[in-house]
């Protein structure tokens, strides 16, 4: 009796439709993996530089109470010409630069928020007649580069 072969190529669909849906899944859990681990690492740096921010918008405020109680000090001295008197006092606050040369004084004063950016504020102090809206307005409130750039723009297009 002769022996019945079958053809290579009758290895079985359904094995073959199976080991293509295990690599189509495990090409998927290792992409949504992936996905996932940097998605972490976005949101951990987020919240880290978040945190830093408002832990230095927290040190702004506190510096803007302790300008404004100067500024309410030299108003209860000498209401009428109140700045001269400002000036004399935000001239012993550390880290204030000030500049009355103008109609309208500004303060400004840098708060850290980590080695490479800093929180840039700059007031406007008001005029006695103004007063009733504060002593000084907020004119910028922003985030700033403090680290040092190196434009290299170059491109090596031909290694020599």
């Amino acid at each position: 009796m002769k022996k019945k072969t079958y053809p290579v190529a009758n290895i079985g669909s359904v094995s073959l439709l199976m080991v293509f849906i295990i690599l189509c899944l495990v090409t998927f859990a290792t992409l949504s993996l992936s996905s996932a681990a940097g998605d972490y690492k976005y949101s951990k740096d987020t919240a880290g530089h978040n945190t830093e921010y408002y832990n230095a918008c927290n040190e702004a405020e506190r510096k803007l109470k302790e300008i404004d109680s100067i500024l309410e000090a030299a108003y209860r001295n000498s209401p009428d010409d109140y700045i001269v008197e400002a000036a004399e006092l935000l001239n012993t606050v550390n880290g204030i630069t000030t500049d009355f040369s103008s109609d309208e004084p500004k303060l400004t004063f840098d708060e850290e928020i980590n080695k490479d950016k800093a929180l840039k504020i700059v007031l406007t102090l008001n005029n006695s007649d103004k007063l009733s809206s504060g002593f000084y307005r907020i004119t910028s409130w922003q985030e700033i580069s403090t680290a040092g750039w190196e434009g290299n723009d170059r491109l090596k297009l031909i290694e020599n």
